[in-house]
């Protein structure tokens, strides 16, 4: 009964004091193995959890390591792709954004006959002031109906097409470098105005898709840098939930659209294997938790 009662002694120490910087000094001095008071049970009972401890430390400490490439990795890729998409943007945009400028482009559009569908050429197109109507810029559509208008700035202007034997269209729009419908020309005498917006148009300018992709991108950088930084905090093992935390929110990184996230998702799946590794995983009692 009092070897039962010290075996029964000895496995709840060893347990109670694995997460402790000197656990195995401790059990090893209250119960040496060389003292002789220990029988052969006992000893071959304090070999096996001790070694059995190093062991599980060995591959919790593996498989936290792993956990911390496969975050990082995925991570990486997301920051590599937030700059590919920063890179697809134009630079005039972007840097008009951040100067707080205003863009300009070249407006490219074509004159049809409303009736017929046929491309116009020889019609007079100026480009002015909404509110003074003064003249900015002039010129001709050409044998296809196509004309062309450099450097315009992208706020509301009027776009005013006349020829003889036709109404005069009169257009309040925003220049786009690509994406404007076709002004289409009336047989008769006299004018019309036209509000036209993107909205009106049916499709997205080119500024708003290169809004919403620089959008895109910069948080897609700003994302792989929190699981960056979740990584490290796997290396350090100081927190566990926070570092779960940050590299969820890494996973919306984007690296490769999937690849990047579900290196992560695996990253997080290991590291619920390897929480014990962390200084501040307790169980509800107030002692480490090693299930």
């Amino acid at each position: 009964m009092d070897r039962e009662a010290r075996l029964s002694a000895l496995r709840s120490r060893v347990r109670s004091s694995l997460d402790g910087e000197h656990g195995d000094e401790l059990v090893i001095e209250s119960l040496d193995p060389a003292s002789g008071n220990l029988s052969d049970v006992e000893r071959l009972s304090i070999d096996s959890m001790t070694w059995g401890q190093d062991l599980e430390s060995e591959d919790s400490e593996r498989i936290r390591l792993l956990s911390a490439i496969l975050i990082f990795v995925g991570s990486v890729l997301g920051i590599m792709s937030g700059l590919l998409l920063l890179q697809g943007n134009p630079v005039d945009l972007l840097a008009a954004e951040l100067l707080e400028t205003t863009p300009t482009v070249d407006l490219r559009m074509q004159v049809l006959e409303a009736e017929s569908g046929n491309a116009l050429e020889g019609l007079t197109v100026e480009w002015l002031e909404m509110d003074t109507e003064t003249v900015l810029q002039t010129t001709m559509t050409g044998s296809s109906g196509w004309f062309e208008l450099e450097g315009v700035i992208t706020e509301p202007r009027l776009l005013r097409v006349s020829g003889e034997g036709y109404v005069t269209t009169e257009i309040e729009m925003e220049a786009q470098a690509a994406g404007s419908p076709p002004v289409t020309m009336t047989p008769g005498s006299g004018s019309e105005r036209i509000v036209l917006t993107s909205g009106d148009s049916g499709q997205w300018s080119l500024d708003d898709a290169t809004r919403l992709s620089t959008g895109i991108g910069i948080a897609t950088i700003l994302t792989g840098g929190v699981g960056l930084l979740a990584g490290l905090e796997v290396r350090r093992a100081k927190k566990y939930r926070r570092t779960q935390y940050l590299a969820g929110i890494g996973l919306f990184s984007r690296g490769l659209i999937l690849f990047g996230p579900a290196l992560i998702l695996l990253g997080m799946i290991l590291l619920t294997f390897s929480k014990q590794q962390f200084r501040d995983w307790e169980g509800d009692d107030g002692v480490p938790d090693f299930s």
